[in-house]
């Protein structure tokens, strides 16, 4: 996260240029917000004076801020020297310091880098000065220096790890070093280029045993790295070695299992080997590892907890293939065995069939806490009110047990919550309580030094460092602190921040700041703009852009989703056309107006494509349409909606549709607004 001198004033100014734009959307959404909930009071000409005046010295401080960066990248610390005297309040002037750090660091300047270290020890950018230092010193291997910068208690990076055991190993201890370098060995993964000098002195010295190459070989294999397995395995004697090369056959072909008289009554290592070759096998065929199990289970002696683990892997195997039969066999002969995960698959499986009296059984093995769960409440009572019949001598008690259990789950403000109360016929459960924030605590935390880094870095577009000054800022705040951040977030209009610091503080109800009505004039606008035969609505927009993002707009995914609504460039390119919205560059995503706007349109092209049906179009946003197309193809139009939503395949896109069909509900309540959780055509569908 460092920049050269050659683009850094121009780089610069195009990040303050593009997101001071977006600072000032999100501030000016919070601005709207606040004149909408408040009293309408005059303000007085002197209270508005001082806002423009603070506004304006912001500007002045942040242009200042611009030639500093210009002057370190020429290398004018006269100039430099003069800015950081008028900058002397300003929270960014350690960023200049590190900036000008920076770009001298290949000189390695000890003495400057002492005395920033020393001023700024236990900060976001002390801490990444260090590692800076460090990198630079490692690469140079100036190895002596290198230990006197390093924390062994608070570095963690892989490749930082491995210079110093390289350093500790040359210039320190060595047995401590040998110590390290044995638990950076013993990984599943090749480790950097970095650690291969220590690793290689090492082995000299003999530190690489017969067992720990054997170790490191099965950690690889088990891992499916079978190109690291075979490097290792040249270090393992002839004997080893062609053991190590029947486990790598074993792993691509598991089968080779089935012949038990050739793993059984064998070496130690063939334990290792059997093991993997179990779990291989059981991704294939849940059926012949449940046999060869058994036989194996007898020859070597599994202890408890290694017998539950695999037990637990082999049952998801069998609910992945889908097989019941062989799923509850398996439960039947292995008294004890219990797997949460593999009994609400056996619950939802009767669900889908609905087999209402399996449903309610599976439901019943559950443990007592689960069992209280609104989710299972919700699906117990509607078990029980499937199998009430005319004839039933139980009906009344059985009757009044379903509504027990609704009450129960409808005090929840949740999807399963919701649903209860609909079928209840009662209204909703918010549980709307603002956290006990005092106006003093708001003013202290918003005071602290690094809180006002991140707001600054926030407002200039250095959204990386923004992030990790907050981090340490809130780090190792108390609970009525970290409720106070998310405040103090809130009116920066740094929305992700604040849910995730109420998040932190584990105070769930206050849903101003978990819900915020973020860049609602945008949404409002967009929404408006669909016309009103389509089911998208402002309600409808902010619970898939809460979901996808907790809005925040630069939000980057590993699958390459971009801004608030988390659309992929080729999707945004694609809809822009249909669209008619400006759209050049995939960066253009990170503008939430854009995004927004792109988001809103795809999402009404899913309801278009579904029926105006709200939850298949998030299933759809999540999960692809041609997906959701193929799961309505195999249920056949033979489920109610819940029974639908509930047996999802996938448990990602499950809980996304139902948090965006309650969080739309929550979001009309904060509207002052009310609202179903289902519409009409939505309830009665069969799918």
């Amino acid at each position: 996260m460092s920049i050269g001198s050659t683009g850094l004033a121009i780089l610069f100014m195009a990040l303050l240029v593009s997101n001071l734009a977006v600072g000032a959307e999100a501030r000016t959404q919070q601005v709207a917000k606040t004149s909408r909930t408040a009293p309408s009071v005059a303000t007085p000409p002197k209270a508005e004076s001082k806002e423009v005046k603070a506004a304006q010295a912001a500007v002045a401080k942040r242009e200042k801020l611009q030639e500093a960066r210009l002057a370190i990248a020429r290398n004018d610390q006269r100039r430099l020297k003069q800015l950081k005297k008028e900058l002397k309040d300003y929270p960014l002037l350690p960023y200049i310091d590190y900036w000008n750090i920076s770009k001298r660091l290949s000189r390695l300047p000890y003495d400057d880098i002492d005395a920033f270290l020393e001023k700024y020890e236990g900060t976001a950018i002390g801490d990444w000065m260090r590692v800076r230092v460090l990198r630079e010193l490692g690469s140079r291997e100036r190895f002596r220096a290198y230990l006197k910068y390093y924390r062994p208690d608070e570095i963690r990076r892989t490749q930082l790890r491995c210079y110093y055991v390289d350093a500790l190993s040359r210039h320190g201890d060595k047995k401590e070093a040998y110590a390290l370098i044995e638990e950076l060995w013993t990984v599943g993964a090749s480790q950097p280029k970095e650690c291969d000098p220590a690793f290689a002195r090492w082995m000299k010295d003999g530190g690489l045993t017969q067992d720990r190459a054997w170790q490191r070989h099965t950690l690889s294999v088990r891992a499916g790295n079978l190109d690291l397995a075979s490097f290792i395995a040249r270090r393992l004697d002839k004997d080893r070695a062609k053991r190590a090369e029947l486990m790598r056959s074993v792993y691509r072909d598991p089968d080779l299992l089935l012949n038990y008289e050739r793993f059984t009554g064998k070496d130690p290592d063939y334990r290792d080997i059997v093991t993997i070759g179990l779990r291989r096998l059981a991704s294939r065929d849940a059926q012949k590892t449940s046999q060869a199990w058994q036989h194996y289970s007898a020859s070597y002696l599994f202890n408890n907890e290694e017998r539950d683990r695999f037990l637990r892997y082999l049952s998801l195997q069998f609910a992945r293939q889908d097989d019941q039969k062989g799923l509850e066999q398996l439960i039947k002969s292995n008294p004890g065995f219990f797997d949460l995960r593999t009994s609400e698959w056996l619950i939802r499986q009767s669900l889908r069939e609905m087999d209402w009296a399996q449903v309610e059984f599976w439901i019943d093995q559950l443990p007592e806490t689960d069992q209280n769960w609104d989710r299972w409440l919700y699906w117990k009572a509607r078990a029980i009110n499937e199998q009430l019949g005319s004839r039933n001598k139980k009906k009344a008690e059985r009757s009044a047990l379903a509504q027990q259990l609704l009450q129960k789950a409808a005090k929840e403000r949740s999807y399963y919550g919701f649903l209860a109360s609909d079928t209840l016929g009662k209204d909703y459960s918010f549980v709307d309580r603002p956290a006990p924030i005092t106006p003093e605590l708001v003013n202290k935390v918003a005071a602290l030094p690094g809180m006002q880094r991140a707001e600054e870095l926030q407002a200039i577009g250095e959204f990386y460092h923004a992030r990790r000054e907050w981090d340490y800022a809130t780090d190792k705040m108390t609970t009525e602190e970290l409720m106070t951040a998310g405040k103090v977030a809130s009116s920066w209009g740094w929305y992700h921040k604040s849910i995730q610091s109420i998040l932190a503080a584990d105070y769930l109800d206050d849903l101003e700041l978990r819900f915020p009505l973020a860049f609602s004039d945008i949404v409002s606008d967009v929404a408006g703009r669909m016309g009103k035969k389509t089911a998208l609505d402002s309600y409808l927009v902010l619970a898939v852009a809460r979901q996808e993002s907790h809005f925040s707009h630069d939000a980057k995914s590993h699958a390459g989703a971009m801004g608030l609504m988390q659309l992929l460039p080729s999707t945004a390119r694609a809809t822009a056309r249909k669209a008619g919205v400006p759209y050049r560059r995939s960066w253009d995503l990170l503008n939430p107006s854009t995004n927004i706007s792109l988001g809103a349109f795809y999402l009404n092209s899913l309801l278009n494509r579904f029926d105006n049906n709200r939850f298949l179009a998030a299933a759809a946003y999540n999960a692809g349409p041609t997906r959701v197309s193929r799961w309505l193809k195999d249920t056949d139009k033979k489920l109610p909606f819940d029974i639908w939503i509930e047996t999802i395949p996938y448990s990602e896109t499950r809980k996304y549709v139902q948090n965006v069909l309650s969080y739309s509900v929550i979001y009309a309540y904060r509207s002052g607004d009310k609202t179903q959780l289902l519409r009409k055509n939505e309830a009665e569908a069969k799918l």
